[in-house]
């Protein structure tokens, strides 16, 4: 074997620190990402067994519940409070007076009143109303707030835009997107 030249020793001797630094690299990152991710991987499998394990005594406990009687009619009178509020037509004249005598009790003033394309959601029917107008902040929240708490129908305010405006500060023009919702009878 031939000796080696000290050009040859240096390159063996700059080969062997690189070696050893990617070497060096490599178990820095095994130890800390590698080693991480799958100790946080068995964590999230034991905390999925455990979830399950959870899921199956509710499920356990709602079974027992639907099998006494006294579960099933909490249930049905549960069913039917919602669906008291869930009417299985929708009357936009119903609707109209409805928000005319809210605008009224919190003096909003509305310029207009647009009905969307009406949307089917399974068990429900979502028809959703477009409202434009003016009010102070207060009656503004007021308003929502009316809508939101209906106690005769479900109505939910899915977005609104309240804009400043700059030559009445107090008055602000204002959007409000809303729905409401029937019930698809069974059949």
């Amino acid at each position: 074997m031939a000796a080696l030249t000290e050009q040859n020793k240096q390159a063996l001797l700059l080969g062997g620190i690189l070696g050893g630094a990617v070497f060096i690299i490599i178990l820095y990152l095994a130890w800390w990402q590698v080693l991480p991710s799958t100790r946080k991987y068995s964590s999230d499998a034991s905390r999925r067994e455990t979830q399950i394990a959870e899921d199956e005594k509710k499920i356990a406990r709602f079974t027992a519940f639907l099998k006494n009687d006294e579960g099933r009619r909490q249930l049905q009178e549960a069913f039917e409070v919602v669906q008291s509020r869930l009417p299985t037509n929708q009357d936009p004249i119903e609707i109209y007076d409805l928000l005319r005598g809210y605008f009224e009790g919190t003096e909003v003033q509305f310029s207009f009143l647009e009905p969307k394309p009406e949307a089917n959601r399974g068990r429900f029917r979502e028809y959703p109303f477009t409202f434009k107008g003016t009010a102070r902040y207060h009656e503004f929240g007021q308003l929502i707030n009316l809508i939101e708490c209906n106690p005769d129908r479900l109505m939910r305010v899915t977005d609104f835009k309240l804009i400043n405006n700059a030559k009445r500060p107090s008055i602000h023009p204002m959007e409000v997107n809303f729905s409401t919702f029937t019930f698809n009878e069974p059949g």
